[in-house]
């Protein structure tokens, strides 16, 4: 753990990130993935392009846990689903944005930063068809719909490839349906629009059909000579005509027989000051225009070129997931796997635990009679200690009599002051050690004692006080058990203070957790306690950061149950017989606040 201080360790700020999107999130392990509720982040050290991509990672997940249905079926095709994919990438990222504005940057700086060391390429004429098509695609649509400025040149680039090998035809009518993406409110839509852009890329990979004869007409009539070469000039024109009027499945595919969809890509395209939103290019009807000019003097009647685009976009259409580009945040998520430096540091994600009901009453009925005994000492002398208190000084509306000697001796302060001393404004969090070494009666008088604390705590003013045992439920390391969080009332909690002993001792990770949780907090003063009767799986780390907590202002206490744990922590207290602990833990608290 090299950062040198805590609040900008990847755990805290991985944290913050969590409670920021409302999505739980975990430090530890070599993988970078999600399951649709927790969000995982390898420990990467502290590079700072590994940070960018960690940051827009978290981002861009906790955009999908949120906004992205999961439960709607993928696409049967690779190249369907992953022009899926792209397109609900950039819905769900833009849903994110317009609630958390600053995530923009955060989304956009993995874009830069991908680009920026040759990850993220502009396309080229030589590559597969599937990638032209995947990779033009991505560039065009995070360029024009999520506005990221540093694919500027690869969206020119991917147009201008895209045309000379699906033929301008085809990209035209492809930009007229993505120019519905800014509009897209679902999930449903994002596989709608999907499905009619690859039924697009299917109708243009398939053979025209033969066009219409011309029928002959008498000279007699008064309009045949104009028909016929009306007829002659559409025949010549060929694929230009079609393009033009868009009239060949356009209301089948996303865009109106008007050319609507078209238009509205050109509109894309251009900036507010009426210049290209690709830095350079021309609208995409100048763009068409370039690339009919080019198709006519390569191939004057266009059926060579019409075949080999034919023949591309069906290569498209038959592609594997081996054959596509790699997702954008896939590749980002591999990315982070390589960047693995500090495996000992760990920010456990919170399972929540309601537990047997009826046993927890029965242990809260337990621990009342003692603990409304120190709620009542606690607030009595809390009391004493905030009443008004009188002190002499230089102004005020009476005059103190005890004081008004010092007149004689020029001492002008002779006026009573009244003033109130300060609450306290504390924020503790209570760790529990249930590791295996703590079944046995000990995991429950633990337990006991801690309810028995967060309930003395409870109505007194200015403390707030939170409850977490470690390790999880089945004794891993990467989950830590909230028994009672801030605010909270206990009785409402009760059945979570019934549990038993399981697994090791994780303590790096729960101090972690503890040390995030209290760094969110209002109140001046932090404090952590933790209960255990037992050495930290990894005693080094759990010393480091106990070390980094304290001098970034957090209060650490260890309670050892028959063990010794001075060498970890600053304030130690070690207790030889469990009964002892609720006494323990009172005669702590009496201290934390008191001074």
């Amino acid at each position: 753990m090299t950062p040198k201080t805590l609040t900008d360790a990847l755990p805290i700020v991985a944290a913050a990130y969590g409670r920021k999107f409302g999505i739980p999130v975990r430090i530890g392990g070599t993988q970078a993935c999600t399951d649709g509720g927790v969000i995982v982040i390898p420990a990467i050290g502290t590079d700072p392009r590994a940070r960018t991509l960690a940051w827009g990672y978290l981002a861009h997940e906790a955009a999908h846990v949120r906004y992205t249905d999961f439960a709607l079926p993928r696409a049967h095709t690779p190249l369907e689903r992953f022009i899926q994919g792209v397109i609900e990438d950039i819905r769900i990222e833009a849903e994110l944005i317009a609630v958390y504005p600053g995530t923009r940057r955060t989304l956009d700086a993995v874009v830069a930063a991908l680009v920026a060391d040759g990850s993220l390429s502009a396309v080229s004429e030589t590559e597969s068809p599937s990638d032209i098509l995947g990779n033009g695609f991505l560039a065009l649509a995070r360029h024009r719909y999520r506005k990221q400025d540093a694919l500027a040149s690869h969206a020119k680039e991917a147009d201008r490839v895209m045309r000379a090998v699906f033929q301008p035809r085809f990209v035209h009518r492809l930009q007229g349906l993505m120019s519905e993406i800014p509009r897209l409110a679902s999930t449903a839509a994002s596989i709608d629009l999907a499905r009619r852009i690859v039924g697009l890329i299917d109708e243009e990979s398939q053979e025209p059909p033969p066009p219409a004869p011309i029928q002959p007409t008498s000279p007699s009539d008064g309009d045949s000579d104009t028909d016929s070469d009306a007829g002659s000039a559409t025949s010549e024109r060929g694929d230009d005509a079609e393009q033009d009027d868009a009239g060949d499945g356009g209301s089948e595919n996303g865009a109106s027989a008007d050319d609507g969809g078209a238009n509205r890509a050109e509109e894309d395209e251009r900036g507010q000051d009426g210049r290209s939103a690709d830095s350079g290019t021309g609208s995409s009807e100048q763009s068409l225009n370039q690339g009919r000019e080019t198709e006519q003097t390569t191939d004057p009647d266009g059926t060579t070129a019409g075949n080999d685009a034919r023949r591309t976009l069906q290569q498209a259409l038959s592609a594997t997931d081996a054959d596509l580009p790699e997702d954008l945040f896939a590749s980002v998520a591999q990315a982070l796997n390589g960047q693995t430096r500090d495996p000992a540091t760990l920010l456990p994600a919170a399972e929540t635990y309601f537990g047997d009901l009826r046993s927890g009453r029965m242990a809260l009925d337990r621990v009342k009679g003692q603990s409304a005994k120190l709620a009542a000492r606690l607030q009595g002398l809390i009391e004493t200690r905030t009443l008004e208190r009188s002190r002499a000084g230089r102004r005020g509306r009476a005059l103190s009599p005890s004081h008004l000697h010092r007149a004689g001796v020029g001492d002008p302060r002779v006026f009573r002051i009244r003033e109130q001393a300060i609450a306290p404004n504390t924020a503790l969090h209570l760790l529990v050690d249930l590791s295996s070494s703590m079944r046995a009666g000990r995991d429950a008088i633990a337990l006991d004692a801690a309810a028995a604390l967060a309930l003395a705590l409870e109505p007194v003013k200015g403390v707030s006080r939170a409850v977490t045992a470690f390790p999880s439920l089945q004794g891993h390391d990467d989950k830590v058990t909230r028994i009672l969080a801030h605010g909270e009332r206990t009785a409402s909690r009760v059945g979570a203070f019934v549990q038993r002993g399981r697994g090791g001792t994780p303590m790096t990770g729960a101090l972690w957790f503890a040390a995030a949780d209290l760094l969110a907090r209002r109140e001046t003063r932090k404090v952590i306690i933790t209960l255990t009767d037992g050495q930290p799986d990894d005693v080094c780390t759990a010393a480091e950061l106990i070390e980094r907590a304290g001098a970034a202002g957090i209060e650490m206490i260890g309670v050892g149950i028959a063990v010794d744990v001075g060498r970890l922590f600053p304030i130690a207290v070690r207790i030889d017989a469990v009964a002892d602990l609720k006494t323990a833990l009172f005669g702590i608290a009496e201290q934390l606040l008191l001074t």
